[in-house]
């Protein structure tokens, strides 16, 4: 039987164990959907990324992610571990230490990548373009509270609740976050009704003093009950932030640390810089580290 080297790569923290894991296969090219599929539900963590040969003439490298369940066209960690991956087997050019800077071809379109090796040490950092388009969504929010299981006295009034692709829902004490344990039964009927990807619920209170905004995020609909750290949803969360007032931007930029997992002992940390371009978001990055917890060999699904 034949076989393929993968790896697991805990992403958004330089300790194993903690932030986000994902399968990553550095070389995927001669794999089908249904195989990566069955290999990402074999390693039934949040995403499985596949690394493969660029389609697009502007792009250096293509990327897939899988979930135990379905194929995603964009995942902010899984894109991390990957990166981290290609970078410590000095592959796609990175031997040597430097900035390595990369367009990804993904299924939403050409993704920015920067890699930074330095001392053994590496560092990625993404650049998401966020969306442009928001709804409100305050009149869900019964509907909200009653799934999330706490008080309507504990959702913040600013900024309001709103939605993209992803509900983004401001709750007031960090202790009322931490504690959260909604119906995910609940939710998937809501979300699949609605067409949501995924509730990202948020406060400002934080654990660490340094860090600007603490975040949990929830997609079991997708195959995900809560995801330790969400790469992803950092770009529309600092865009919406903007578009309600709740960020400062001077000289066309703002940055902050965002936490995420810690409540699920997954702690990671997101690195995130808004930039600013006539008074509209222009491009969000997302920085993270990763670290490699093994890499192995899987035997390749024969269909």
């Amino acid at each position: 039987m034949k076989k393929i080297p993968i790896k697991q790569v805990d992403a958004f923290t330089r300790i194993p164990y903690q932030g986000n894991p994902a399968g990553v296969v550095n070389e995927a090219s001669y794999l089908n959907d249904l195989q990566m599929q069955l290999i990402a539900k074999e390693m039934n963590l949040s995403e499985t990324a596949f690394i493969l040969p660029p389609r697009m003439p502007e792009a250096d490298m293509r990327i897939r992610w899988f979930t135990p369940v379905c194929e995603v066209p964009l995942c902010g960690h899984a894109t991390i571990a990957a990166l981290h991956s290609l970078a410590e087997d000095g592959l796609y050019g990175m031997m040597n230490n430097g900035k390595y800077n990369f367009n990804i071809e993904t299924k939403s379109g050409i993704l920015f990548s920067e890699v930074i090796k330095e001392n053994n040490e590496i560092k990625i950092n993404l650049g998401i373009t966020p969306p442009n388009r928001y709804e409100r969504f305050s009149q869900y929010k019964l509907d909200l509270v009653r799934i999330l299981n706490i008080n309507i006295s504990d959702v913040d009034s600013k900024p309001p609740i709103m939605r993209n692709d992803f509900v983004f829902v401001p709750i007031r004490r960090l202790h009322v976050l931490y504690a959260l344990k909604p119906n995910l039964f609940a939710l998937t009927n809501f979300m699949n009704q609605r067409n949501l990807h995924g509730l990202c619920v948020f406060t400002f209170e934080t654990i660490e003093k340094e860090s600007f905004i603490h975040v949990r995020f929830f997609a079991p609909n997708e195959g995900i009950s809560e995801d330790p750290v969400t790469g992803s949803v950092h770009s529309p969360l600092a865009a919406y932030l903007f578009e309600n007032g709740m960020l400062e931007v001077k000289d066309g930029q703002f940055e902050y640390i965002a936490e995420q997992g810690d409540s699920i002992g997954r702690k990671g940390r997101v690195q995130v810089k808004l930039e600013v371009e006539n008074n509209k978001p222009k491009v969000v990055k997302i920085g993270g580290n990763a670290v490699t917890i093994f890499k192995t060999e899987i035997i390749i699904p024969q269909i």
